[in-house]
């Protein structure tokens, strides 16, 4: 065998052992699992409570596998909009300092500016990492590093937590008035005006307003009150129990907003959407 040859098998060997190295590592061992931040499950968390000095408490409920928004106001709520939250039960704890550790003071928890409360936990939310930007977080009598994608969610204001539709899931029309037409059920059949019409075209409008979904929801801002004197009122459920949705229309060149007096509070759609609210199918006509 040449020494050309024996350089190169020598050579082979070497590089075999260097690629060795590089994928088994000897001696290392494999770093322990991550452990979750909390314990909680989110899908067993029944209520929900935000407090940040300055602004109202936020608080929400769940019955009956439904979320319910009980503080600042009372309405059904966005339900997508929880579940990104509740998200916060399952993230990934960077790093864990017992509470007698470290300095309160310093990481702002002694007065946190963000506080959470989920069934019983409290997460008091404290500063951040100057080098990576987590959050400090402390459960109990522990303080938590995570990566910081819930603070955000948290200080929204309280009318991102409303549902986004105009009426309660499930909801069963009795009667719709709407500016131009009157909808109105007898002995099972609807009428419009008083007059038999399409019962498809009555029935895409009913499902319009079952399921419409506003862009989003606000306050009622007091310098855009409405105006109009276009009035809407939607009857749900039966005589003994029935409930009454009165809106007002206000109308733009992009949009359309439906308020609610009470509880003070406004949908926003596209113009588009707005307009299958307030009118039968373009391509149907009522019959007059």
């Amino acid at each position: 065998m040449s020494p050309k040859t024996l350089l190169n098998i020598f050579l082979a060997l070497i590089l075999a052992g260097l690629l060795a190295l590089v994928i088994y590592e000897p001696g290392k061992t494999e770093s322990p699992e991550t452990k979750k931040f909390t314990a909680l499950n989110p899908d067993t968390v029944q209520e929900i409570s935000i407090e940040s000095p300055g602004r109202p408490p936020l608080l929400l409920t769940k019955k009956f596998g439904h979320w319910h928004m009980q503080k600042p106001l009372m309405m059904p709520a966005n339900t997508g909009r929880i579940q990104q939250l509740l998200k916060i039960t399952q993230a990934k704890s960077i790093a864990d300092y017992a509470m007698s550790r470290v300095d309160a003071n310093q990481l702002q928890l002694d007065s946190p500016s963000l506080s959470l409360k989920l069934d019983n936990v409290l997460l008091r939310f404290g500063t951040t990492d100057a080098l990576g930007g987590s959050r400090y977080v402390q459960v109990g009598n522990t303080v938590h590093l995570i990566t910081d994608r819930y603070s955000h969610l948290m200080k929204r204001a309280a009318t991102e937590f409303v549902s986004p539709t105009l009426l309660p899931q499930g909801s069963v029309i009795e009667e719709l008035i709407l500016p131009d037409l009157r909808l109105t059920q007898q002995d099972g059949r609807w009428s419009i005006n008083g007059h038999k019409d399409d019962a498809d075209a009555i029935q895409m409008l009913l499902d319009e307003w079952r399921y419409a979904r506003a862009l989003r929801v606000s306050l009622i801002d007091k310098d855009t009150a409405a105006v109009t004197k276009e009035n809407i009122v939607v009857s749900i459920g039966n005589d003994s129990d029935k409930q009454i949705f009165r809106f007002i229309v206000l109308r733009s060149e992009t949009g359309i907003i439906l308020q609610r007096a009470e509880p003070g509070i406004q949908y926003h759609f596209p113009l588009e959407a707005g307009q299958r609210l307030l009118s039968l199918p373009t391509t149907i006509e009522p019959v007059q």
